[in-house]
């Protein structure tokens, strides 16, 4: 018994030493930013307005239905000064002018009219659509692109309609976004 309680007491006290011992403490202090890269839309450097020109005079507007006019595609290159990720939300800056209300019509505006009444009155000229397609991400400036999908919703499909107050992005997969310098569509 007497060995048995030394036992206890000898172990009782080497662990005592080891709670009562100062263990050593480092501080690590990191100082820095972080910035995110800076990148450019088509070239330019301030806000970049992607415009779709035309010139419809009133009497190429049918009596009922509407005008449709023909596709045209503009390619869209994003640039950045260090490899990131891009994602985008589209916004209608004509918002409420779209002649059908739907997520994925954008406004063309109004032009002014008179009623049967002899009133001023806004009339809305019509909407378009915008699809995202080809997208391509080089990982850096000089390498080749790389054909990725089009992220939208939690899927990945080659071509998009793009719809507004919504994200969209470059993506291998609905779980892997794509990274890069260079993205185009």
């Amino acid at each position: 018994m007497f060995k048995k309680s030394l036992l206890a007491v000898s172990l009782l006290a080497l662990t005592s030493s080891v709670a009562f011992a100062a263990t050593p403490t480092a501080k690590l202090k990191v100082i820095g930013t972080i910035q995110a890269p800076t990148c450019t839309v088509n070239g330019e450097t301030s806000e970049t307005t992607v415009e779709y020109k035309f010139d419809v005079s009133p009497g190429l507007f049918p009596a009922k239905g509407n005008l449709t006019l023909e596709p045209i595609s503009h390619n869209i290159t994003v640039t950045c000064d260090a490899r990131t990720y891009l994602a985008f939300v589209p916004t209608d800056d004509r918002a409420g002018s779209e002649l059908e209300a739907n997520a994925a019509n954008f406004g063309l505006g109004t032009h002014h009219e008179t009623n049967k009444e002899g009133e001023a009155v806004d009339t809305k000229v019509g909407f378009y659509g915008i699809t995202m397609k080809n997208a391509t991400v080089k990982p850096t400036a000089d390498a080749e692109e790389a054909k990725v999908s089009v992220f939208y919703n939690g899927a990945v499909n080659s071509s998009q309609s793009l719809q507004k107050e919504k994200v969209f992005a470059w993506a291998k997969s609905s779980s892997d976004f794509s990274a890069g310098e260079v993205f185009c569509s």
